[in-house]
């Protein structure tokens, strides 16, 4: 039985039907999961997902990094919503639960390795443990609070706010992801990126 960190993660999702806390039940439902994953190692950026396609697969970033983005009506310019790193769960969950066409593509950086299950796959695993779909609106309702949470950021924290708490969260993440990148994340352009750090001094 494969020990990814994946499963430390789903079986802290809470609320947690008791039939999974049985630890017979739960290595027959790692044991079906195992199957089904799949390993992917990227070395070069690559979009998991294109806007206007339906998300088929899941993903679980076991190193790296990963990033949802759009495109500014207004501006034109991508828009970075999400930065995912090591331990996330990674996806669309409105496209991939619903079926509906993405708004957002999701992008992976150089250097990350992924597991991934397809959506087909996930729907044979809660036919066969209906009590793991908990794990859908689990991951659902995280993504809810984390765009409640971004939304508060942007509205009333400062451009440099944002940013520490960007570095405080992803340690090392300047180094792993473009200057471009990081401003779309901030709101901000790439040219008031440099000109904050150049004036406030690297954290």
């Amino acid at each position: 039985m494969k020990n990814h960190s994946l499963f430390d993660v789903i079986f802290r999702l809470r609320p947690m039907p008791e039939k999974l806390t049985d630890k017979t039940y739960a290595s027959q439902l790692i044991d079906a999961v195992n199957e089904c994953l799949v390993v992917t190692r990227h070395r070069h950026r690559y979009l998991l997902l294109n806007s206007g396609h339906i998300s088929d697969y899941m993903y679980f970033v076991e190193q790296g990094t990963v990033r949802c983005f759009h495109i500014g009506e207004s501006t034109g310019r991508e828009v970075t919503s999400i930065i995912w790193t090591q331990r996330a769960i990674v996806c669309d969950p409105v496209s991939f639960f619903q079926r509906k066409a993405s708004d957002v593509n999701i992008e992976v950086m150089p250097d990350s390795r992924l597991l991934s299950i397809s959506y087909s796959h996930l729907r044979e695993i809660f036919t066969a443990f209906p009590e793991a779909e908990v794990f859908s609106r689990c991951i659902s309702l995280q993504y809810v609070y984390y765009f409640m949470q971004r939304n508060r950021q942007l509205s009333d924290w400062s451009a440099w706010e944002r940013y520490l708490h960007l570095l405080k969260t992803y340690p090392g993440i300047e180094l792993r992801l473009t200057k471009e990148i990081i401003a779309s994340y901030l709101n901000i352009t790439p040219q008031s990126l440099s000109r904050m750090v150049r004036e406030n001094g690297h954290p």
